[in-house]
Order: C-alpha cells, then structure tokens, then sequence
C-alpha cells in the first residue's frame, strides 16, 4: 500500500512539473496572406519566416503549438476581418478550429497582410501620383485598423503587424512614399492598440537579391529569414 501511494505521488508530481512547464511554452499563430504562407517570387512554397521563427523557438524549446491554419493566398485585409466577425471554422486532420477560439488561445500571434491591395493599387494605370493614391492608402490603413482592433479585443497575446518593403527595382511614381506612409500608419495603429510593429522596408531593401523575379512581389528564403530575425531581434523573443 505504501509502495502504492509513492507511485501516485510520483506520477502526480510528474504530471504538476509537466503542466508547469507547458504553461510556459508558447502557442504560436500566424494568419495571412501568401507572405505567411511563405511564397516565393516564382509561385512555389518556401521557407517563410514563420518556418524560421517555429524552428528558432524549437530549437530553443519555447514552442507548445504551432498553427497556420487561417493563411492563404490572395488574402485581403478586409476577407481576414470579416472571417474573425464571423468566427471562421476549417476542418484540419479531421479536427475543427474557430479563428477566434485560436485567437483567444495563442501566445504569439504574426500578422502579415494587405501587400496584394498594395500591390495592385501601385500596378493601377490611373494612379500614378502620391496625392492620387493617398486616399486608397487611407482606405487600406483604415482596414487595417479594423482588423487589429477585433484581434485585439479577442487576445491578450504578443501580436506583431509586419510591415511592407518595396518590390519595385524601377517604376515612375513615387513608391518610397507610398510605403512610408503606410509604415508611419501602421505604426500609429500599433500603438494605438498596444501591439508590436516591425518595419522590414530597409532589411529587404538592402540586398536586391531577395527579390530575383520582377515580375512577382515575393522574396527568397533568405529574404523570409531576414525577417525572422527582425522579428526575434524586435520582440525579445
């Protein structure tokens, strides 16, 4: 009997060490779009900087649970929003999730969305001056500020906006204009709501090698890894 209740003891103890170290690892969201998804310049999947970031805090036994289950291509910073008002449910390996449920539940949340609308809007033939396009940037900062607003309001996380950089090596508008008011936006919205903010315009725009098609917006694995150092060197993680 005596022998019997040091068990019990001793797989409760395991059980209560093993609980309190999980309290301590971090459940790891990241929702967006194809720069989440860690596209490359020629349409295939890469290493992203969520890939880097999963590995770094694996590597340094940090990780609970890793989620990408609300990334896609193409997604917009409005379609994002609208899918957490309206609680989205994906079946993944036969197990449903809810966006806002896994919101509510994460440690760490990384957004990155909005560079498709960007894009698009720079690519725009009746749009070729600052002033011109200053309204639709308005437009898209509002969004965005939409959108952090009902993250916010369901976590109580370390969420972390990633910023834009410039794909363009030569075009006849003013882009670098366009990409600083956009940062000094989303800059404003994240302190707005007390969130972690990270500018990867001049880590990108450092080395021309990150951006090899130019016909296509996407980075290399080593420009995916550029910001995952930006994000880990920003956020004390």
């Amino acid at each position: 009997m005596k022998k019997l209740l040091i068990l019990i003891l001793l797989v409760f103890l395991v059980f209560i060490i093993y609980k309190s170290n999980e309290d301590h690892l971090i459940d790891y969201m990241v929702i967006g779009d194809s720069m989440a998804l860690g596209m490359n310049s020629y349409g295939n999947k890469t290493f992203g900087y969520n890939d880097y970031l999963k590995n770094y805090l694996e590597n340094n036994n940090l990780i609970h649970k890793y989620n990408d289950y609300f990334v896609k291509s193409n997604y917009k910073i409005n379609e994002l929003n609208n899918d957490i008002i309206n609680n989205k449910n994906i079946l993944y390996n036969d197990k449903n999730y809810s966006i806002k449920k896994e919101l509510r539940e994460a440690d760490l949340v990384t957004i990155s969305i909005g560079m498709d609308e960007i894009v698009d809007l720079i690519n725009n033939d009746n749009l070729k001056e600052f002033n011109k396009i200053k309204k639709k940037l308005d437009g898209i900062s509002y969004d965005m500020d939409n959108l952090i607003k009902n993250i916010t309001s369901l976590s109580k996380s370390k969420i972390i906006l990633i910023g834009y950089y410039n794909p363009y090596k030569n075009y006849n508008i003013d882009v670098e204009k366009i990409f600083s008011y956009l940062s000094d936006k989303y800059s404003t919205i994240a302190k707005k709501y007390s969130i972690n903010y990270v500018d990867i315009y001049k880590i990108i725009k450092k080395d021309k090698t990150f951006l090899p098609n130019k016909l296509d917006y996407h980075l290399t694995s080593r420009g995916y890894l550029e910001i995952a150092k930006e994000i880990i060197n920003k956020n004390n993680l």
